[in-house]
């Protein structure tokens, strides 16, 4: 057996484990017609565009950004502008040569925040090639749910594998509601941290505690919770008339940075991904569609796999465009020569284990299973290609 096909079924050994944790990003739901981050910066300046009133501070962020900047690094410059303009007298702030108040930086905010959610729950597809641009809308909704449905369903008949759904817990950075909706076709029940039905209030303490239940959480927001200032941090329905301002959708990007991960929800949702790295049992982290681009998702898994007798075994999916060229996070855990041998990096090119030297496959064909379909494939026994 080679070396590519003895890091192959040592890592299916670890994906057999007990007590799993899956790490999500905005790359796993591309094929559902769910934009990741270029795309939908796009689409929002292209919608905001035919606004009247916001353009010209957009404009203005935008330019106080570096140039490879999407929407959730707008975001969080807004909201560190809204913090400078709450600590000023006058509460406005000056960038760009122009004084700008308090609420018309809240005002942009949450314009674009209604935009996001808008473009996730109905889905978008931006013009590439021959590709039309497709535009969803509620009453022609493109989103598809049938990519992530393969995918629970071949995690849960993975192998020969009886995993108690109670060890499975997912974490995502995804707005859009396809995991959780996904698990539920499965007849799987969920726990996001809210209590009731398609209606939830936010009660962390109480439903995490449910061991019958696979917990989803949502660690940037969702595009169905709302913060409204009467009833709190609430899960609702689509289209409901009590909760219609789609402003109000509570989501926020890596972004608003470590002050809103203070508050719930984000604080319970960030305390049980600490404690769900640092079981005493041997665990697997898996991330799927997650560049490794937030800081703050960084550091707890830092912190966590850098303590002493910690049992957490790191296995990452992603794409690479060369085989020397691996995310500058990754690649400082590669090379501690303790860290790296419970690290797994399968890539489009080959299979990172133990060191920063890649190990190939015979095929000089680039590897799918960086793809969410690939890991689906990969995870039914498919062979990797």
């Amino acid at each position: 057996m080679d070396g590519f096909k003895e890091i192959v079924e040592e890592l299916y050994k670890h994906l057999a484990c007990d007590n799993q944790n899956w790490l999500f990003g905005a790359g796993i739901s591309y094929e559902s017609k769910v934009p990741i981050m270029a795309p939908l910066t796009k689409r929002v300046k292209a919608l905001l565009n035919g606004e009247n009133g916001f353009g010209e501070l957009y404009n203005a962020v935008e330019a106080d950004l570096s140039e490879n900047h999407h929407i959730e690094h707008v975001l969080s410059h807004l909201g560190d502008l809204v913090a400078l303009s709450e600590r000023s007298k006058d509460k406005k702030v000056n960038f760009g040569g122009t004084d700008y108040a308090k609420d018309v930086l809240l005002g942009l905010h949450k314009t674009l925040v209604g935009h996001i959610a808008n473009i996730m729950r109905y889905g978008y597809v931006e013009v590439n090639g021959s590709q039309c641009e497709e535009i969803g809308s509620i009453n022609n909704p493109l989103v598809s749910i049938e990519h992530h449905r393969k995918f629970i369903k071949a995690l849960l008949s993975f192998k020969s594998n009886q995993i108690l759904r109670s060890s499975i817990a997912f974490f995502t950075t995804n707005y859009d509601t396809l995991l959780e909706d996904a698990l539920i076709l499965q007849k799987q029940k969920v726990c996001d941290g809210f209590a009731g039905g398609a209606m939830g209030f936010w009660d962390p303490e109480m439903q995490f505690k449910d061991s019958n239940a696979v917990s989803v959480c949502k660690l940037h927001g969702s595009v169905d919770w709302y913060n409204d200032k009467e009833d709190g941090i609430i899960r609702s329905r689509y289209g409901v008339k009590y909760f219609s301002d789609v402003k109000n959708v509570l989501i926020y990007p890596q972004a608003t940075k470590y002050i809103e991960t203070q508050k719930d929800p984000f604080a319970a949702l960030f305390s049980r991904f600490r404690g769900r790295l640092n079981l005493t049992n041997d665990n697997i982290l898996v991330t799927s569609g997650y560049s490794f681009g937030d800081d703050h998702i960084n550091s707890e898994i830092d912190f966590a796999i850098n303590k002493p007798n910690n049992k957490t075994t790191l296995i990452v999916f992603l794409k690479t465009e060369d085989d020397q060229n691996i995310n500058k996070t990754l690649l400082t855990w590669l090379n501690n020569k303790e860290l790296s041998k419970k690290i797994f990096i399968a890539t489009n090119k080959g299979i990172y284990h133990g060191s920063t030297q890649i190990i190939n496959k015979e095929s000089i064909d680039d590897l799918s299973w960086w793809t969410f379909n690939g890991l689906t494939n990969f995870l039914k026994g498919g062979e990797v290609s």
